[in-house]
């Protein structure tokens, strides 16, 4: 094994090397071939921009010496008539032509019978001129006459000899014309043809007439003796030159229609490449030092895998220690596996394998035609159970409820624990549908027992069962679980152990419950939240105290919304953070519109959820709304539930305080349904006490019939405590409670909750007209 690695770690390296080596190679190779290609492009860029400028030229000058004709017109007018004025008209040509310095004509014989100039020929010319119109008369072309060197003639200025003709084509004389090369060059001024750009005139035989550099027309007369430029037959061409002690040009040349000079441009290449050999070399360096890094990369790589050959032996002994490893990790797994099957707590099967199971059950049910029933169960009041004890109180009690549940039903039924206090049962081949109630009442009695000895605590609580039954519910387990979910939640609202079997208009509810969630949002933003208003009346005089803001929800084109229906949805939300603001907002806007009219403020009582309480910034916020709209403490009032105080207490505790040091009333709502005592209550800055409406309804002929209200007024008057009754719906109660020393009372008697418009009753008449 250690050798093949060996081997493998040998491989490796080479082909590291061999691949380093072609990548680098590769790259030079492209680099390269990118470069000439570029130098191609940048040659044939130079090609086209010459042979564009000397075609540009070839023109000029071709229309340039077609002017001649306007003089042969002239001249041979002169033949025919022998007048000296149209010879004048020549001389009037030649005033407005600068390309043409000097014009002489000839007769058949060679004798001068004008010239527009004085100036006179060197006399080799003159004997030579007959011997130039005989030529011309059997040849029919012009002649250049080329200048001595030694001469002092300006050598741009050359001497072109022309035939002059009748309309029978024969030759009546000559007319010789100086053609100013160096005016026409010197318009190229403004072209930039490079320091080293030459644009040259020479004739048929490759004689430089004249050139035209950067700086303008070459003057120096040894233009002439230059070597002669062999140029092809062609009309126009390209061509490298080299020049001894110069070095490379790159010409282009073409010949002039109809006449025999050639116009070539030429530019030395290295002047011409300069930038691209300066960024070529600056390619090649930067090429250069990549491939350094490249190569040191590689040497890093390679030392790298070298150090790695050195750990593969102590990697191999550890290869030994890791398959042990994996073997028990292996067995661990299965246990796992095995384990993730049933609740760790109570050790009833999990979700997963309650699901398994009761599809096959489901399966063969198809088949024998049984009754099949799924039971949903969930413990009431087992949050508060569990804030309130401890979770470790919590785990026994689960614990326990798991294993009466076992006791209450058959080996053939499945039972599961879901996750929290959910617990869900399978009962199997069921005979008849009253066979399923007597088992679920047995479970409901059995779980409704208290639980002694959880740890020194003696707990009571009672099961929410809901039923669904195969297959009329349902024919597969998650149709059947949704539907016993749905179920247990009716069974929960309707009071504590209790059972429901499910109905097809529990789908209904879940779905309006869900319409509600989706539509709150939307809700908050269009201000669709209102608040109505109850009064609280004292028993003393029967005069309003007070007035408790209760939150509506008005949807546009439909009924009103009434808290049961959205507090719960808004709750799980976290949407009743926002509805509380609001709703504190709009009391202090109210008592603010109620003092701007003149009317005597009572306090507004706003009902505050836990979930606002934990908020570490809570009171810093409500004193802040308050500020707002200038109202003072003292008319707004914070009602809790003793649920606000289970969780994050010291939070909540925090908060209150800081309200109650601010001058806010703190009133506990609904006391008596929880587990609070007075022992607990006296530690909060509690000031009033409202006894929930489940005990003022026991109250029919005596204030005695119900002894939790008449000792929990008597208690809380002694810890200073105003006391307000909730739900008084009868005079019997009314008169009863006063009887007992209740402080307030609220209710449908004196007022149902109404809007603003309503409740200006109550304020501009606060005292009540109660007979007792």
């Amino acid at each position: 094994m250690l050798e093949v690695k060996d081997r493998q770690q040998r491989i490796l390296r080479y082909g590291l090397i061999t691949f380093g080596c072609i990548v680098i190679l590769l790259s030079w190779g492209i680099v390269f071939y990118q470069i000439e290609k570029t130098k191609q492009s940048l040659l044939n860029s130079l090609k086209r921009e010459q042979g564009n400028l000397i075609n540009v030229l070839a023109e000029n000058l071709f229309q340039v010496l077609e002017q001649k004709h306007t003089i042969e017109l002239v001249a041979l007018k002169w033949f025919s008539d022998r007048q000296q004025k149209n010879l004048n008209d020549i001389t009037s040509f030649l005033y407005g032509e600068q390309t043409f310095t000097r014009v002489v004509l000839y007769d058949r014989s060679g004798r001068l019978f004008y010239q527009s100039s004085p100036q006179i020929l060197k006399q080799q010319h003159k004997e030579d001129i007959k011997q130039y119109i005989d030529k011309m008369a059997s040849v029919s072309k012009p002649f250049l006459l080329i200048h001595d060197p030694d001469s002092s003639d300006i050598f741009w200025q050359i001497p072109l000899l022309f035939p002059l003709k009748d309309e029978r084509g024969r030759v009546k004389g000559a007319m010789l014309i100086e053609l100013d090369i160096g005016y026409f060059l010197n318009l190229l001024q403004n072209i930039n043809i490079g320091k080293t750009g030459k644009i040259s005139i020479t004739n048929d035989q490759g004689q430089v007439l004249a050139i035209f550099e950067s700086g303008g027309l070459a003057t120096d007369n040894g233009l002439v003796n230059r070597a002669k430029t062999d140029f092809s037959h062609t009309p126009s061409g390209t061509m490298i030159r080299k020049y001894p002690g110069l070095g490379d040009y790159h010409l282009t040349y073409t010949k002039v229609k109809n006449y025999t000079f050639i116009i070539s441009i030429s530019q030395r290449l290295d002047e011409f490449f300069s930038d691209f050999n300066q960024h070529k070399k600056r390619l090649f360096w930067i090429l250069s030092i990549l491939t350094m890094f490249c190569f040191t990369g590689l040497f890093m790589l390679i030392k790298m895998i070298n150090r790695k050959h050195e750990y593969l032996n102590a990697l191999t002994a550890s290869d030994r220690k890791n398959n042990e490893l994996i073997k028990k990790l292996e067995k661990e797994y299965q246990i796992s596996k095995k384990a993730a099957s049933f609740d760790s707590l109570t050790g009833l099967y999990n979700r997963r394998l309650f699901i398994s199971l009761t599809q096959k059950n489901l399966s063969s049910a198809k088949r024998n035609r049984r009754i099949y029933a799924v039971l949903f169960a969930d413990l009431d009041r087992f949050k508060t159970i569990n804030d309130t004890l401890g979770h470790r109180i919590g785990d026994l009690l689960l614990q326990n409820v798991s294993k009466r549940l076992v006791s209450c039903t058959r080996k053939s039924d499945i039972i599961a624990r879901f996750g929290g206090d959910e617990f869900v049962v399978m009962l199997t081949d069921v005979a008849i549908e009253q066979n399923i109630t007597r088992i679920v009442e047995k479970i409901i009695t059995r779980l409704s027992e208290p639980y002694e000895n959880l740890d020194g605590h003696e707990v009571i609580s009672s099961p929410s069962i809901g039923i669904s039954i195969y297959p009329r519910d349902g024919e597969d387990i998650e149709t059947l679980l949704r539907n016993a979910d749905a179920a247990m939640y009716k069974a929960k609202h309707s009071g504590r152990g209790r059972y429901s079997f499910f109905d097809t208009s529990l789908n209904t509810v879940s779905i309006q419950k869900f319409e509600l969630e989706q539509s709150m949002p939307s809700a908050l933003s269009k201000n669709q939240f209102i608040l109505h208003y109850q009064p609280k009346i004292s028993l003393e005089d029967y005069s309003v105290v007070g007035l408790e803001a209760l939150i509506r929800w008005q949807p546009p084109n439909y009924p009103l919304i009434y808290p049961a229906d959205f507090i719960d949805i808004a709750e799980e939300t976290g949407l009743i953070v926002e509805l509380g603001r609001r709703t504190l907002e709009h009391a202090c806007r109210q008592l603010t519109r109620w003092h701007s009219e003149g009317l005597k403020l009572i306090p507004i009582a706003v009902n505050v959820s836990p979930l606002e309480l934990k908020d570490q910034t809570y009171s810093e916020q409500f004193f802040k709304t308050l500020a707002n709209n200038q109202i003072s403490p003292e008319f707004i009032e914070v009602e809790i539930t003793e649920n606000a105080i289970i969780k994050d207490k010291q939070t909540v505790i925090d908060n209150l305080q800081a309200l109650s040091n601010g001058g806010v009333k703190i009133s506990l709502d609904d006391f008596g349904k929880g587990f609070s005592n007075f022992d607990h209550i006296r530690t909060l800055p509690i000031s009033t006490l409202k006894i929930d409406r489940s005990f003022v309804q026991d109250i029919r002929n005596c204030f005695n019939d119900s002894p939790i209200v008449s000792s929990t007024i008597i208690l809380a008057q002694k810890l200073n405590m105003t006391v307000v009754a909730e739900g008084v719906e009868t005079h019997d109660q009314l008169v009863n409670l006063k009887v007992a020393g209740c402080d307030q009372v609220q209710g449908y008697y004196i007022s149902r909750p109404v809007p603003e418009k309503e409740i200006r009753e109550f304020i501009v008449s606060p005292t009540r007209s109660i007979s007792t």
